[in-house]
């Protein structure tokens, strides 16, 4: 008899239930089925809050809550490697593996960077290059002696040999491009591809701020 009185009540004023189960804060009919009006909006009791709603009866309160619940976030401190990169181009005079002071320079200033506290594990490996004027293996002998005048050279300044490895590429991968020259301007416009490079990895150790998502209970 409750259900059939019910169930006329509720059409005497033009509501309906659907099969959506209901939570507290909603009106439910005898099946514990969520009671909607006749323009479809769930019905509330006096217990509903923005907490309790459901998105099947209000979409756009849940979405708006959980928004709210996203945007909170805790910051902690967190250790994070990352890894560092410097590269140096030692430039050496035609057909020499006699560094040049631009050439020292540059190593004397990568060095300053490796005394940072803040950088472990240091690794350097060296590759020694040469023009493209001369024989193969002449330039492959003269690439290996380049690799070697930059790693004598930091060892000299402090730099632990076992940290280093090296190769000689000779005229490998040519940074500069010079067809057409001929003579002294060919020798100066090859410049570039006479040189060392230098690939310094590192694990630099920092702490960071991150921000996770709290969730609201």
């Amino acid at each position: 008899m409750k259900t059939i009185t019910q169930a006329l009540v509720l059409i005497g004023l033009g509501m309906s239930s659907v099969a959506i189960q209901a939570a507290p804060g909603y009106v439910d009919d005898s099946a514990n089925s969520v009671v909607r009006t006749g323009y479809g909006d769930c019905l509330h009791t006096g217990r509903w809050s923005v907490p309790n709603a459901i998105a099947e009866c209000d979409p756009e309160i849940v979405a708006k809550r959980d928004a709210a619940d996203v945007a909170a976030v805790e910051v902690i401190m967190v250790t994070k490697e990352n890894p560092v990169r410097l590269q140096a181009d030692t430039l050496f005079a035609f057909d020499s593996a006699d560094l040049t002071s631009n050439g020292k320079a540059a190593l004397n200033d990568m060095l300053g960077k490796l005394t940072a506290e803040s950088l472990q594990n240091q690794k350097l490996e060296i590759r020694g290059y040469t023009d493209e004027i001369g024989t193969d293996a002449y330039n492959l002998d003269l690439s290996k002696r380049r690799a070697a005048a930059v790693r004598d050279y930091l060892v000299s300044q402090g730099m632990v040999p076992s940290f280093i490895s090296m190769q000689g590429l000779g005229k490998a991968d040519p940074v500069v491009d010079c067809a057409g020259k001929r003579g002294a301007t060919l020798i100066e416009c090859l410049g570039p591809n006479r040189r060392t490079e230098i690939e310094f990895s590192a694990v630099e150790v920092m702490q960071v701020e991150e921000t996770v998502p709290v969730k609201k209970p």
